[in-house]
């Protein structure tokens, strides 16, 4: 089930911020850096509640068995460069691991793709980390490519990470 997010849901969204970068990212961060983590839990709870409470951007969850197992969030682009193009913007898409390849990532980007259309935008860009190819497969299948030259740097953990900006050129609802 897919639902807008409430600030109850606040911790849960926090909580499958935390695994699913510990589970997506074991490969491109290091290990002590993804392992303390958790114990951000309550910065990141209060990060989200005040996020919700104020509309500051839309977010919707995925619950199996009532329980939340992924989350997106969307808004109008914070790039400079799109703010005058009418772009919308994912940003953010997470999903637990036990839960990849099963239809959660996808009905949640169709949420927050139909939220955006809704709100007449013609384009999403969001972005992606480089070597995060599990992610980019899921966006290419989806319709987004790559914008050349978009590389952007990035330290978490000590380490530099290169992300990448995706666009989706016509948001269209299937």
């Amino acid at each position: 089930m897919i639902r807008h997010a409430s600030p109850a849901d606040a911790r849960a969204i926090a909580q499958v911020h935390i695994s699913s970068w510990q589970d997506a990212y074991r490969e491109l961060m290091p290990a002590d850096y993804l392992g303390a983590l958790s114990s951000t839990l309550a910065r990141r709870e209060s990060f989200w509640m005040a996020s919700i409470e104020s509309g500051e951007s839309k977010v919707w969850v995925a619950q199996v068995s009532k329980q939340v197992v992924g989350w997106v969030s969307v808004g109008a682009s914070r790039d400079e460069d799109a703010a005058a193009q009418n772009v919308g913007e994912v940003m953010a898409i997470y999903v637990v691991a036990e839960h990849w390849h099963t239809g959660v990532g996808l009905a949640l980007w169709n949420a927050g793709l139909q939220y955006l259309a809704e709100q007449g935008f013609e384009q999403l860009t969001l972005w992606v980390l480089a070597r995060n190819e599990r992610a980019i497969r899921f966006y290419r299948r989806v319709g987004c490519v790559e914008e050349a030259g978009s590389e952007r740097t990035l330290e978490r953990g000590g380490v530099q990470l290169v992300e990448v900006r995706y666009r989706l050129p016509c948001i269209r609802l299937s």
